[in-house]
This record gives structure tokens, C-alpha cells and sequence, in this order.
């Protein structure tokens, strides 16, 4: 049987309404079944840190044992413990009193090691000097005794020719004395014949003399030749010893030298400086 129009819209009413009824019943049981989050309160994690407790021995990078290579008493401190030093800065001073007095001494010993040699050095040249002169000497003998031989030789020629003069003299005499005895001449011109043979004659004796002369004259000049040869050995001789002297005395020179510094070293090790930088 056919639905009139009014009972299908109250059919349809009641369908929407019991709908919303059924929809709104399952929201709220929905809401009913939600569990509650807790809410945490966040907090910043702080860095871990782990300390280790342990015995040991605190040790510089550098590190430098002084110690002093002259002995002396301490006359001052310029530092303290836990000071900040720089290199070279004075650290601890002997008494250097001593070791000045040590230097002192080295120091007068020193000059007068070096007067030595300036003493050594003047004797060097003077004996230079006298060896020079008496080479000198010995030239000059030389030539002298080379001008005395030159000499014997003219006077060799000399009575050479004044025997000749003397012969030929008294060959004229004897040739004259028999043209005397013939008449021939005058005894006026024998005379003169006898008188050139007498000159003659006092020429050839001049002649020897001057040659004996001469002959002595070179024995003199080798003698003193040989006496400045005797002196130019002992100069040289001397010039040999006077250089040993300066050597010798230019040793010990040296050595007192080397001495004083040794002295100067160990004098400045009475102040000793910090060989490095230091911090506490």
C-alpha cells in the first residue's frame, strides 16, 4: 500500500536525527578513550669532565744546572727564587779580588814579555845592519886586493922596462967608451952616455921598490880580506842568533798571552749571567 508524502518525510526526519545521534555518540566515546601525554621539562646536558689524581714531577721544556767553574765567595745575588730572567742578565758575583790580582800580574808579564821581543827585534836589526856593513867591507877588501894584484902587474912592467931602459943605457956606455978610447968622441959625450946609464939605473931600482911595494901591498889587502870575511861570518852569525832570541822571546810572548787570557776568562766567570731565557 502506497506511503503517503507525509509519512515518508517524518521517515526521513527520523533517519537524519537517529544519524546525528549515532555520529555525536561515537565522537564523544572517542573523546572519552584518549590517553593523557605527561609533559617532561627539558633540561641542558652538562659537559662530562673526568678528573685523574696522580703523583708526579713538574719539568721545564729547557732546563740548565748552574754551576760556578771558579771558585770564590759569593759578594752578591742579583735574583731571587721564582724570578723571570733573560739571557745574559747577572745572575751571582764572586769576589773577583784574587783573580784580579792574578790578571794584574798576567798583564805585567805579558808587557814584559813583549819588551823582549821589541829588544829581540832591535838586536835583529842592528845585527843586520853590522852584517851588512861588513859585507860591505869585504866588497871593498876585494876590490882592494884585485887593485893591489893590478898594480903589481904595472909595477912588473914598470921595472920590465926600466931594465930595458938600464941595458940599453949601458950598451950606449960601452959603445961610447971605445969611441972614447978611438977618439972619436969627447969625454964630455961619455959622460952623458955614463949619466943616462946611472939614471936608468935609479929607475930600474925605483921600479923594483914600487914593485915590492905593490907586492906587499896585496899580502895587506888578502890579509884584511880575509879579516872581513872573518867578520862578515861573525855578523851573520849574529843576525842568526838575534833571530832565535826573537823567536824565543816571541814564544814566550805568546805564551804569556795565552796565559793572560786564561786569567781574563776565569776572572769574568766570577759574574755569572743566565745562559737562557727563564720563566717561573
Amino acid at each position: 500500500m502506497a506511503l503517503s508524502r507525509k509519512k515518508k518525510i517524518i521517515i526521513g526526519v527520523s533517519a537524519v536525527v537517529l544519524l546525528a545521534i549515532i555520529i555525536v555518540g561515537s565522537v564523544l566515546d572517542k573523546r572519552t578513550d584518549t590517553t593523557e601525554v605527561p609533559v617532561v621539562k627539558l633540561e641542558t646536558r652538562k659537559e662530562l669532565r673526568s678528573t685523574v689524581t696522580s703523583s708526579g714531577e713538574i719539568r721545564p721544556i729547557q732546563f740548565m744546572n748552574l754551576t760556578s767553574e771558579v771558585q770564590g765567595r759569593i759578594e752578591e745575588i742579583y735574583v731571587k727564587e721564582g724570578d723571570t730572567v733573560t739571557k745574559g742578565q747577572p745572575l751571582v758575583k764572586l769576589d773577583p779580588n784574587q783573580l784580579n790580582s792574578n790578571t794584574d800580574a798576567q798583564i805585567a808579564a805579558y808587557q814584559t814579555a813583549q819588551d823582549e821581543v821589541r829588544v829581540s827585534q832591535t838586536q835583529v836589526t842592528a845585527a843586520q845592519n853590522q852584517y851588512s856593513q861588513a859585507q860591505q867591507g869585504l866588497n871593498a877588501s876585494d876590490a882592494s886586493v884585485t887593485t893591489a894584484r893590478q898594480n903589481v902587474v904595472t909595477s912588473q912592467t914598470d921595472v920590465d922596462r926600466a931594465q930595458v931602459d938600464v941595458n940599453t943605457a949601458q950598451r950606449e956606455l960601452n959603445r961610447n967608451a971605445q969611441l972614447l978610447e978611438s977618439g972619436v968622441i969627447s969625454r964630455q959625450e961619455y959622460d952623458q952616455k955614463k949619466d943616462a946609464l946611472e939614471t936608468a939605473q935609479v929607475g930600474l931600482r925605483t921600479a923594483k921598490a914600487r914593485l915590492e911595494s905593490a907586492k906587499l901591498s896585496v899580502n895587506e889587502a888578502i890579509a884584511r880580506r880575509n879579516q872581513q870575511a872573518v867578520a862578515v861570518r861573525d855578523a851573520k852569525r849574529g843576525v842568526e842568533t838575534a833571530s832565535i832570541s826573537v823567536q824565543s822571546s816571541q814564544s814566550r810572548a805568546n805564551q804569556q798571552a795565552a796565559t793572560l787570557r786564561g786569567s781574563k776568562s776565569q776572572r769574568d766567570k766570577t759574574l755569572q749571567v743566565a745562559p737562557i731565557n727563564g720563566d717561573r
